[in-house]
């Protein structure tokens, strides 16, 4: 048995860190937490604007992972010393590995994942939301000479921006409010980028595009607004990407998708499981030098100031991921 601190949301915009004592059962391993980082769905949550089926108090954390310093007695694939991956989301399963914004978890086998040889923990730890953004890209559907857009440049928008202009695409424009967003974008590859703020992100694609449209819009906000603003942007028979999280009813513009013959994508992957493959894809991307991380790593906080961190990525527009170390 181990005593282990464990970050609680028991309000909205109130974290705390209470105690707990775990112990591992025969098929389980214990994971010394190299680092966990916030999600942006966990800053919904923050917010108070978490869907209908989640009540408060929640454990949040679900970005991960560390090195094995225990194994259960059934265990046989894993060692002590290993370097690990683990895949948390108690909200979905319970049944899961235990929340990551901990000194310590516990994990069944299948939500577990072997950091790849050469690539450090700080990058291992990423995987979830890497692989997120790495389907992304490859079901966005752009094809080489694409105009595609990008809405929302946090630490997914600016990886689904960097891989579109990879695949193949001939303009790849990024969208945000944020002005160190979009010049990061710029230095990662983005032909152009627009400040929403300042002007209409729609008519300024249509004016690049000769009043064609983009082939390809991505949604990476979760914003019904915004939903309909790649929608607008679009070509005729364009390509609707929605990958930001939308946690509660909104209106959406569907006409223009029936006018337009627009082809929607739910950029979403089912599961962790699902998530593993992809996982090790954004390694090996990022190994090659086709995507990059650690610029989007904007911030790091010891555990016992989650509350602060959380505080700042509510607060602080420039926020792209933050990091939590044990």
């Amino acid at each position: 048995m181990v005593k282990t601190r464990i970050g609680c949301l028991e309000a909205p915009r109130k974290i705390s860190i209470r105690e707990r004592e775990i112990e591992i059962d025969e098929n389980q391993v214990l994971v010394k937490v190299h680092k966990a980082y916030i999600c942006g769905s966990e800053l919904h949550y923050y917010r108070g604007k978490y869907p209908t089926y989640v009540s408060l108090p929640i454990y949040p954390g679900h970005e991960g992972g560390g090195t094995i310093v225990e194994v259960g007695s059934k265990v046989s694939d894993y060692s002590v010393g290993d370097k690990v991956i683990v895949y948390s989301d108690v909200l979905i399963t319970p049944s899961g590995a235990d929340p990551l914004f901990s000194d310590y978890v516990r994990s069944p086998l299948r939500c577990l994942q072997r950091v790849p040889e050469g690539v450090d923990m700080d990058t291992a730890c990423q995987a979830e939301p890497l692989s997120c953004a790495v389907d992304a890209i490859y079901k966005s559907g752009v094809e080489l000479g694409d105009v595609a857009v990008v809405i929302g440049l946090g630490y997914m928008g600016q990886l689904i921006l960097q891989g579109i202009k990879k695949m193949g695409a001939a303009t790849a424009i990024g969208v945000d409010v944020v002005d160190s967003k979009l010049k990061l974008a710029e230095r990662r590859g983005a032909d152009l980028v627009i400040n929403a703020r300042e002007e209409d992100p729609v008519e300024r694609v249509l004016e690049e595009t000769d009043g064609r449209g983009a082939d390809v819009a991505i949604e990476a906000v979760g914003s019904g607004k915004v939903v309909n603003q790649a929608a607008s942007m679009l070509k005729k028979g364009g390509i609707l990407g929605m990958f930001g999280w939308v946690t509660r009813p909104v209106e959406i513009d569907l006409s223009q998708w029936h006018t337009k013959y627009l082809k929607p994508r739910v950029l979403k992957i089912p599961s962790y499981r699902d998530k593993m493959p992809w996982a090790e894809k954004g390694f090996q991307l990022v190994k090659q030098g086709i995507l990059e991380v650690k610029s989007l790593i904007t911030h790091e906080y010891r555990l016992e100031d989650l509350a602060e961190a959380f505080r700042k990525y509510d607060t602080d527009p420039n926020v792209i991921k933050i990091a939590i170390k044990p």
